[in-house]
C-alpha cells in the first residue's frame, strides 16, 4: 500500500481518494516535473458570445477538436473576420474543458478562428514542450486527475488554474526531433483538408447548376395531407411526401435533364450475404469511421459478435461507393482501392458500383440535393432510414463526362496522399506512444495506446 503524505494532499488542495489511489500518484511525487506557470506559458479561455448576439465569422469548437489535431469545417477556410488574443495561432494547443479531455496542437498554416468558450488556449510553450503537454492530456488518466482536480461534481469540467499548474513529467530525450516531424505531418494534413473543402465547393457550385430555378409545384415539403397530386406523380408509395418528391423527380429528368441512378449502375457483384458464423475480430466499416472527406480509412478493429450492428460477408472493394442508409447522418465513401487490410461494412451503408467514373459520382451523392431527396424517401416511425427501393429511385445531373473524369481523377490522388499521410501519422503516434512508456520506469504504467494505433495493438 502507497503512503500518501500530508503535505502532497496539502499540494493539491483536494480530497478525492481516485487521485491518490490511482495511476498519477507516481507522477505526483515526482521529484523533477513542471507545469504551465513555471514555463511562463499563458492559459486563455475560449470566447464567450453575447446571449443573443450572432457569431462572428467561423469558430472552433468542442467537435473540431481530435487527438492531438485539430479537424476543420468547410467554414473554417475563410480569412478570419478578426484576429484578437483568444484566435488560435500557430504552435497553440487547444484544451477541452469538458470530458473526456482532448488537446490538440495548431499548426502554421491553422486559420486564425476563435475557440469558443468550452476551450482553452495554452500558450508560450516551445514546440517540444507543447508537443509533450498535449501528449500527456490525451493520456485518459491524466484527463481524469484535471476532471477531479477542479472539483466538478455534475458537469465534468477543468478549471484553468487547474490547468495552468498540473505537474507533467519531464519529457524525455528523443521529444524534439518527434515535435518537428508531427507538426510538418500536421500541417500537411490540415493542408489537404483544405484542398478538398475548397475542391468541394466546386462540386457543390457546378451541381447547383444543373438545378432548375423554378423548381416546379411538388419541390418544396409537404406540409399537409390536404393536397392533390397527378396520378403520373403516384409510384410505388401512397405516402404523400414519398408521392410529392417522385413528381419532382419526374420534372427534373423532364425538364432538366437529370438521369435515374439505375442507368449509370453497373452489376453489383459484391452480394448482400452477411457474416452468420463466427468470426475473429475484424475491421467494420461503421457511418462514424467516415466523414467528410469520403475516404475509407482505416477503422477499428471491432468484434461483430457484440455489436447490434449487422456485417456484409464481402468486404469493400475497388472502386466501390457507399451510400449511408440512415439519411439523418447522410455520409458517401468511395474506394478508389481496396482497403488493406480487409474492411468489413455494416448493413446501414449501401453498396453501389458505377459503371464509369465512380468517384466523381461518389461526390455528386454527397451533394445537399441528393441528401433533400433521400431524406424525403425516408421511411419508418422517425423516417430516418432509405431502403434500397429509395435508392433506385434517385435522379442525379448530367454531369459531362470530361467534369466527371477531371472530378474522379483528383478525387483518387487525394485520397491516395491522405493515406500515406494517415500511415505517416500512424508511425509517428506510434513513436510519440513509445516516448509516453518511457515514462512508466519513474510514474508506473499511467498511459494507454492513443486512439489510432490502440486497434493495432487488437489484432490477434
Amino acid at each position: 500500500m502507497a503512503l500518501v503524505s500530508a503535505d502532497l494532499i496539502e499540494r493539491e488542495g483536494v480530497w478525492d481518494p481516485r487521485i491518490f489511489c490511482g495511476p498519477m500518484l507516481p507522477m505526483l511525487r515526482l521529484a523533477e516535473s513542471w507545469s504551465l506557470s513555471e514555463r511562463g506559458a499563458i492559459v486563455l479561455e475560449g470566447q464567450r458570445w453575447p446571449p443573443l448576439g450572432d457569431e462572428i465569422g467561423p469558430i472552433y469548437r468542442l467537435s473540431n477538436l481530435g487527438d492531438l489535431e485539430l479537424h476543420l469545417e468547410s467554414e473554417h477556410c475563410v480569412s478570419p473576420t478578426g484576429v484578437d488574443e483568444r484566435c488560435v495561432r500557430a504552435g497553440d494547443i487547444i484544451v477541452t474543458k469538458a470530458a473526456p479531455v482532448r488537446a490538440a496542437i495548431a499548426s502554421p498554416s491553422v486559420f486564425r478562428h476563435p475557440v469558443d468558450a468550452n476551450c482553452y488556449l495554452v500558450r508560450g510553450l516551445d514546440l517540444a514542450d507543447g508537443t509533450w503537454f498535449a501528449l500527456c492530456v490525451n493520456q485518459p488518466a491524466f484527463g481524469d486527475y484535471l476532471v477531479r482536480k477542479s472539483g466538478a461534481a455534475i458537469v465534468p469540467r477543468v478549471r484553468m488554474d487547474v490547468l495552468a499548474n498540473a505537474w507533467l513529467p519531464q519529457r524525455p530525450a528523443g521529444v524534439e526531433s518527434l515535435a518537428f516531424r508531427m507538426m510538418d505531418c500536421l500541417d500537411h494534413r490540415l493542408q489537404s483538408e483544405v484542398e478538398l473543402f475548397r475542391f468541394l465547393a466546386d462540386v457543390r457550385a457546378a451541381v447547383a447548376s444543373h438545378v432548375p430555378d423554378s423548381p416546379g409545384v411538388n419541390a418544396q415539403p409537404v406540409a399537409t395531407w390536404c393536397r392533390f397530386y397527378s396520378p403520373a406523380d403516384i409510384g410505388d408509395s401512397l405516402v404523400p411526401g414519398h408521392v410529392a418528391v417522385n413528381g419532382y423527380q419526374q420534372y427534373l429528368q423532364r425538364d432538366a435533364g437529370w438521369s435515374p441512378i439505375h442507368r449509370l449502375l453497373g452489376e453489383n457483384r459484391s452480394g448482400g450475404n452477411r457474416v452468420t458464423e463466427a468470426m475473429p475480430q475484424i475491421r467494420t466499416l461503421q457511418l462514424s469511421d467516415v466523414g467528410d472527406d469520403l475516404t475509407v480509412h482505416q477503422p477499428d478493429v471491432r468484434s461483430w459478435r457484440t455489436s447490434s450492428r449487422r456485417v456484409f460477408a464481402d468486404p469493400v472493394q475497388e472502386n466501390e461507393v457507399l451510400l449511408s442508409a440512415l439519411v439523418t447522418r447522410p455520409r458517401v465513401a468511395f474506394a478508389g482501392t481496396k482497403p488493406k487490410p480487409e474492411v468489413f461494412p455494416t448493413d446501414h451503408w449501401h453498396r453501389l458500383r458505377f459503371r464509369e467514373t465512380p468517384g466523381a459520382w461518389a461526390l455528386v451523392l454527397s451533394d445537399p440535393a441528393i441528401h433533400e431527396q433521400l431524406s424525403r424517401l425516408a421511411i419508418g416511425s422517425v423516417q430516418q432510414f432509405a431502403p434500397p427501393w429509395t435508392i433506385r429511385k434517385l435522379v442525379l445531373p448530367d454531369i459531362p463526362l470530361e467534369i466527371r473524369i477531371k472530378w474522379d481523377a483528383f478525387l483518387r490522388r487525394w485520397q491516395q496522399r491522405r493515406l500515406e499521410r494517415e500511415d505517416q501519422w500512424r508511425v509517428l503516434l506510434t513513436e510519440a506512444y513509445q516516448l509516453l512508456r518511457e515514462t512508466h520506469r519513474d510514474c508506473g504504467p499511467w498511459t494507454l495506446p492513443l486512439a489510432a494505433i490502440k486497434s493495432e495493438e487488437a489484432l490477434p
